[in-house]
């Protein structure tokens, strides 16, 4: 069989999976808000700057000889975070720059368009300069000296401390996220393993069943509530075996001893008959009493044998559109000779289509019909009656016998067992105890169900219902 992970690891990898998308998109916010502040603190730090060249452009004398100094020292004023200014006419053409911002203020193209002079608030823009070094650039109007149109104000703002800063704490980042990623895998995996340890003791408990160990039960333990369900079913399949095993032991046991006596008999017999020379006529009346006891021992055989395929499904009611007084009258013809020898009378009552196997119904009504006629003293009447019931039918087969004690009714239809054990055997499976076993499993296959109403001294009624079928 192809295998596969074990639950330990699945888990743990789901939660190491989690941890690990989980701390990476912490990691991705945490970086983008980094930057984000950079960029915001430094805009705010170049529209300052703007506004402090409009400033100086429009205050007395309102020459262009302050600012000019302004932007001649921008690049001096800071250590790290170096400016670099240049100011055009509209024409375009440079009127002053930073020194040295010719290696560092990129082409004009890479500038956004110069916001107006009523602008206060300047965004920086990414972009490249001439050395191939990021940057961030504004670009703003500033008003002309004694009129005329504005001057275009270029600002740039060199960031190579931005982007060492950001790899660093990237870097950073990047180690705990693996770090604790690692330690989520090893945490999950432990502790996975420790919560899945109930499942190994059920695993071990259903290892130690055996047929003798049937008997335990792991429901009572402190489990938790996720597995309680589990060991609950757990002992109810122990039971259930636990029942099973104890009925099939019975039903070895019993089938066992049905089979022992007409063994017993058919050697005993022979063993007699061999133990001197026999006339011609006692070998036969031998040979016929043998034949009687290998008819039981056929029938027995017959019997074990259907009640071995019903319960393995092997056996299928083959259903038709059949006609309950017509079955009836030919069951109660076929025991007709059996009934008058009795002195009882056979009578049939109602008449219903519904749905049967013909063949498995005869054998159930068969063995009703001859039960009852056994059991009914002479003078007496069974009757045999249909009716319909819920769109399907009911057959009851009554008789006015010498009833059943209700302490075996519960146990009437269970295989091999007889309500009064001394009764006489008549040959057949009718004194071996499985023929109403019969009748209880020809009603399951045709899904319906088989019950008794007796009371002692007055008679016996057995119902059968047939479910309504779709042909």
């Amino acid at each position: 069989a192809r295998r596969t992970l074990s639950i330990t690891l699945r888990l743990a990898g789901g939660y190491t999976l989690v941890s690990l998308l989980t701390l990476s998109l912490a990691a991705v916010i945490l970086y983008g808000g980094l930057r984000s502040g950079f960029e915001k603190e430094d805009s705010e730090m170049l529209s300052d700057r703007i506004g402090d060249l409009r400033r100086e452009v429009m205050e007395p004398p309102g020459d262009i000889r302050t600012a000019r100094e302004e932007i001649l020292h921008l690049a001096g004023d800071r250590k790290i975070e170096k400016i670099y200014g240049r100011l055009l006419d509209a024409s375009g053409k440079v009127i002053v720059e930073t020194p040295g911002a010719a290696e560092i203020i990129p082409a004009a193209r890479e500038f956004p368009s110069p916001q107006g002079l009523g602008e206060r608030e300047f965004h920086v823009t990414d972009a490249v300069s001439p050395a191939g070094n990021p940057v961030w650039v504004v670009a703003g109007l500033v008003p002309a000296p004694g009129g005329g149109a504005p001057l275009h104000y270029q600002l740039v703002l060199d960031t190579v401390h931005v982007r060492e800063e950001m790899n660093e704490f990237r870097e950073t980042l990047c180690l705990v996220v693996a770090a604790s990623t690692a330690l989520t895998a090893l945490l999950g995996w432990g502790i996975t393993r420790r919560s899945l340890r109930p499942l190994a003791e059920i695993s071990a408990a259903a290892q130690r069943v055996t047929a003798s160990g049937l008997g335990d039960s792991i429901g009572e333990k402190p489990w938790p509530r996720e597995l309680v369900s589990l060991a609950g079913e757990f002992d109810g399949m122990l039971a259930r075996l636990r029942e099973s095993f104890e009925r099939l032991s019975q039903f070895t046991a019993d089938a066992a001893h049905e089979f022992r006596t007409p063994l017993n008999n058919l050697l005993g017999a022979s063993s007699l008959a061999l133990s001197r020379p026999r006339t011609a006529e006692e070998y036969r009346s031998l040979l016929e009493s043998n034949l009687e006891e290998f008819q039981r021992l056929n029938h027995m055989m017959e019997s074990l044998l259907f009640l071995a395929r019903a319960d393995n499904a092997q056996n299928v009611a083959r259903v038709q559109l059949m006609d309950a007084g017509q079955a009836l009258s030919e069951v109660a013809e076929f025991f007709f000779a059996l009934a008058e020898d009795r002195g009882v009378a056979l009578k049939c009552e109602g008449s219903v289509q519904f749905t049967a196997d013909p063949a498995l119904l005869r054998m159930a009504l068969s063995n009703l019909v001859s039960n009852a006629i056994r059991h009914s003293p002479p003078g007496t009447s069974v009757v045999l009656h249909a009716a319909p019931d819920a769109g399907g039918c009911l057959i009851t087969i009554s008789d006015e016998g010498e009833g059943i004690a209700p302490e075996h009714l519960p146990r009437l239809f269970d295989r091999f067992y007889r309500a009064d054990a001394s009764r006489a055997t008549e040959g057949g499976i009718t004194g071996s105890g499985l023929g109403l076993a019969l009748v209880k499993t020809i009603m399951q296959l045709h899904g319906g169900s088989v019950s008794v109403e007796s009371t002692v001294g007055t008679g016996t009624t057995f119902r059968l219902v047939f479910p309504a079928v779709a042909l």
